[in-house]
């Protein structure tokens, strides 16, 4: 997915095979250098014998601690970051919320399609993908028919006190998911969700995700004529995806429905590293969708586009050689190995430090191989050789201290 994926216990074999995959022997750089991190992550080569550390910075201290308002249960605290020898590329990871938005259903059959999809949302992402119910929020048109998750009605007052709520309640370490379902219009008074009373606009949602200061914003609008929340909502550290391709898509849509399949039992996991990213997410929800048109021998009524780069342009085909992808192909979906949400005690305090460190070299790596045509190539090579031995180093680091539950012998 154009970037480099190393878990814990690859061998040096498969580490090799990634770094062929993401591209990094075509940038030039030595062998040598792919020799060395291989054999770093494998334990094969003492870290002292790949070279000098190049490149030190300050040290990264512990983020603030969480606060919340009194009636809420109050956010785990966070582990201290480890000593980092090159400077952040961005803010540590932290926590995540949800926001699942189900609006009108107009006949009984999408009334009934659409709280199924809203329910099935909430209990993937609290079951499988680990979000604690005090970060999940379900707003649908009838919450008495919920029948379990907490939840209120999906009218635009309720909407914006939970997004005032979450103003409050997200840190810039956080991440920030929110799904809307339902039908959807983008007439000349511009694009918009159809809720309760007044439509949830693609401006009113936008004005109040500015008001949230998440590291990374997902915004998945699973609506028909969904396409133009991406100008709308589109910006750095965000990832908007839409089940349309542009305004003229007006009847129902089935992507949502494969999208909490991508979701359950892993099943969008595509490269079977053990979590579910957006990028991965996306994928397989558009393949899905359209082999569902395709067995029903229908004419696709809605393209599902994703935004991640900035632009306000989606596009059908994210992931390595496009414009968008790069950062939905880093963001996941709640729990993975050792995520913010993994179970307490299953990794220790310097194992997440140590993880957090691997999230920011692979950002490094990702923005280091995007700028590759504008940089000189010995010093490129020279960078990205650093980057990917400290990157084996850590990742050693890490399943040195996994316990025997976590890696077999």
């Amino acid at each position: 997915m154009g970037m480099v994926r190393l878990v814990t216990g690859m061998s040096s074999g498969l580490l090799a095979s990634g770094l062929l995959s993401a591209g990094l022997l075509s940038a030039g750089l030595p062998a040598v250098c792919l020799l060395s991190a291989c054999l770093l992550s494998a334990g094969s080569m003492p870290a002292h014998a790949a070279g000098p550390e190049r490149g030190a910075g300050p040290a990264k201290g512990p983020p603030r601690p969480a606060t919340a308002p009194p009636h809420l249960a109050v956010a785990p605290p966070r582990p201290a970051t480890a000593p980092q020898e090159t400077k952040s590329a961005g803010p540590p990871s932290g926590v995540r919320y949800a926001l699942v938005i189900a609006g009108l259903g107009g006949e009984q059959k999408y009334v009934e399609q659409h709280l199924a999809w809203a329910r099935g949302f909430y209990e993937v992402m609290k079951v499988e993908h680990g979000f604690p119910e005090d970060r999940l929020f379900l707003l649908v048109e009838d919450p008495d028919a919920v029948g379990g998750p907490p939840a209120v009605k999906s009218t635009l007052t309720e909407i914006r006190a939970v997004l005032a709520e979450l103003a409050r309640l997200v840190r810039p370490g956080d991440d920030l998911f929110v799904l809307l379902i339902g039908h959807g219009s983008a007439t000349g008074t511009g694009p918009r969700l159809n809720i309760p009373g007044p439509d949830l606009t693609a401006d009113t949602l936008r004005d109040a995700l500015g008001e949230i200061e998440a590291r990374y914003t997902i915004v998945v609008n699973g609506a028909s004529s969904s396409a133009p929340f991406i100008d709308a909502l589109s910006g750095p550290g965000r990832v908007i995806m839409t089940a349309t391709k542009s305004g003229a898509e007006r009847l129902s849509t089935v992507f949502p429905e494969h999208l909490l399949d991508a979701l359950k039992a892993q099943a969008g996991d595509l490269d079977k590293d053990g979590r579910v990213s957006v990028l991965e997410s996306f994928v397989y929800a558009r393949n899905k969708t359209a082999e569902w048109y395709e067995g029903q021998g229908l004419l696709a009524t809605e393209h599902a586009l994703l935004d991640d780069n900035g632009d306000g342009r989606g596009t059908r085909e994210p992931g390595p050689g496009g414009t968008d992808g790069t950062l939905a192909g880093r963001i996941y979906f709640g729990r993975g190995p050792g995520g913010p949400e993994a179970t307490a005690g299953s990794v220790t305090p310097e194992g997440q430090a140590l993880q957090a460190r691997m999230e920011d070299l692979r950002w490094s790596i990702d923005e280091l191989r995007a700028r590759k045509d504008q940089e000189d190539p010995g010093e490129y090579a020279s960078r990205m050789e650093e980057m990917l031995i400290e990157l084996a180093r850590v990742t050693r680091q890490l399943r040195e201290l996994q316990t025997p539950e976590d890696h077999p012998p």
